[in-house]
């Protein structure tokens, strides 16, 4: 059965938009591989949710203690993964929706309460999944290098970029700036002579009218901007070489652009990512945003410009952000929707394809290209022979690769090969996990793996499936090591 996606957030005025950004982000990385439906409550500011988008929204009578049943009534949970960002998620909520029968993607910011999700995901630095309590089947995507950043930005954080004289600042404090620090920072860089340029972009949810007036009487050089697109704001953060901002998505924006950044917070869900980033020198250290005078804005800006450690900023944002995020969350999604089913004659071609690959190949103790009859013969013998376990992994219901279990004397041979559309998703991992578990109901030989020693991908996603290192052999002349799966209890 193909799944569907229910992404479900709210934001407005007075809660922010953090999480309505965020999750804008997450559609980025799955619209082309699911169809969507995004869900939010009446009260939500509509203005800033992609018109592209295909919006449902929660009637206000519907409370958080009977949303889930409003769900499925109106949605299958056989059919629909439900990816949700808001505090309001908490442990109740979460076993509702898994009890209803949905799956679960939860993106968490808090670390607080237990989580029966069948995914979290938490892009802050330094955590780890002993800091969480969960369920058993819990898969986690943390760090940073499950960054919630629009396609755009994950673009920028894979191009080079040096850090530049410091004379154009980049402003943004999203939502609706309720400390006004975007007033503050204005009022302290009109001050600072060596900033030629002030960008300052303003949240949806900004209502306040007194940066405007003093937008007139510095018209020079002090630029406001509202109601962005996504390749406008990249084109204004581009503009610029330094930037201030809190430790929230549009920090995590501006470090795939790479500049140095004054950093700080002003909620309690931006500390956690600001301590983090302080101490891997990521950032010119601010501390609490919400305390800060006009003058403190003056004096941090004036220290970040003459500060000569700038552009260790720079390098190390890129060593944080790679711009491949978008990549690993979508094998996390696509890890729950992983079926087999035993070859047919029908998979004859596709498997020929992939068998020819260029890296299939490469990895093969045997690198020559096969020729149609050689595999016909071969395949043919293979899908009808007792002694093997042919599978087709399928991701969504879409071919996605192979896992082949071949009896030899008292112990079984594995390989595995996935389709390059579904590489560098962590898949191969899982499809180890749950083939063996297939393997491990019809025999109870144990399953050896033989692999190359410079195939580091491959190594890795069979230690990760609870293979162990028994050995090593040289095949056709290549240093190859040995691999042991006694059962699949325990993975």
């Amino acid at each position: 059965m193909t799944k569907k996606i229910i992404f479900r957030a709210d934001g407005n005025s007075k809660t922010g938009l953090g999480h309505l950004y965020r999750l804008f982000a997450v559609v980025d990385m799955l619209k082309t591989q699911y169809e969507f439906v995004f869900v939010t409550r009446v009260d939500s500011t509509l203005s800033v949710i992609p018109s592209e988008y295909d919006v449902i929204q929660i009637p206000e009578n519907i409370s958080i203690s009977n949303e889930t049943e409003w769900l499925a009534q109106n949605f299958d949970s056989s059919e629909h993964i439900v990816v949700a960002d808001g505090y309001q998620f908490k442990s109740s909520y979460q076993k509702q929706i898994k009890k209803l029968g949905f799956q679960l993607v939860y993106i968490d910011d808090l670390i607080e309460s237990h989580m029966y999700a069948d995914v979290i995901i938490n892009h802050a630095p330094d955590i780890d999944e002993k800091n969480f309590l969960s369920e058993k089947y819990t898969k986690f995507g943390l760090g940073t290098k499950y960054a919630l950043l629009r396609q755009r930005f994950l673009t920028q954080a894979r191009e080079s970029k040096e850090a530049n004289v410091l004379d154009s600042l980049f402003v943004c404090f999203g939502g609706a700036d309720k400390y006004d620090l975007s007033l503050k920072v204005a009022k302290a860089a009109v001050k600072i002579s060596k900033i030629k340029e002030i960008h300052i972009v303003l949240g949806g949810a900004y209502k306040k009218q007194e940066i405007y007036d003093f937008q007139k009487e510095h018209q020079s050089n002090l630029i406001l901007h509202d109601g962005l697109s996504e390749p406008e704001l990249v084109n204004i953060m581009n503009l610029c070489n330094f930037a201030v901002a809190p430790t929230s998505t549009i920090f995590y924006e501006l470090c795939s652009i790479k500049m140095p950044i004054l950093g700080g917070y002003y909620v309690k869900n931006q500390e956690r990512i600001y301590e983090s980033m302080s101490s891997k020198d990521v950032l010119y250290k601010a501390g609490d945003f919400s305390k800060y005078s006009v003058l403190d804005f003056e004096n941090k800006l004036s220290a970040l410009m003459d500060e000569p450690r700038a552009g260790d900023y720079v390098q190390n944002q890129k060593n944080l952000f790679d711009g491949k995020s978008d990549i690993r969350i979508l094998g996390l999604i696509n890890s729950l929707n992983i079926s087999f089913r035993k070859a047919v004659k029908t998979d004859l071609e596709l498997t020929y394809e992939w068998s020819n690959d260029e890296l299939v190949r490469k990895n093969s103790f045997n690198s020559e290209q096969i020729s149609l009859d050689d595999h016909s013969n071969w395949f043919m013998k293979k899908i009808i022979d007792n002694d093997n376990l042919f599978l087709i992994v399928q991701v969504n219901e879409v071919p996605a690769g192979v896992v082949r279990y071949e009896l030899k004397g008292e112990n079984a041979v594995v390989g595995v090969s996935i389709q390059n559309e579904f590489r560098g998703q962590g898949l191969a991992t899982e499809f180890l996990i749950i083939s063996a578990e297939l393997y491990f109901s019809k025999y109870d030989k144990p399953i050896f793996a033989y692999i190359k020693k410079r195939n580091g991908a491959s190594i890795k996603a069979f230690e990760k499936a609870g293979y162990s290192l028994i050995g090593e052999k040289l095949i056709m002349k290549e240093a190859s090591f040995v691999y042991k799966l006694e059962t699949s209890h325990g993975i």
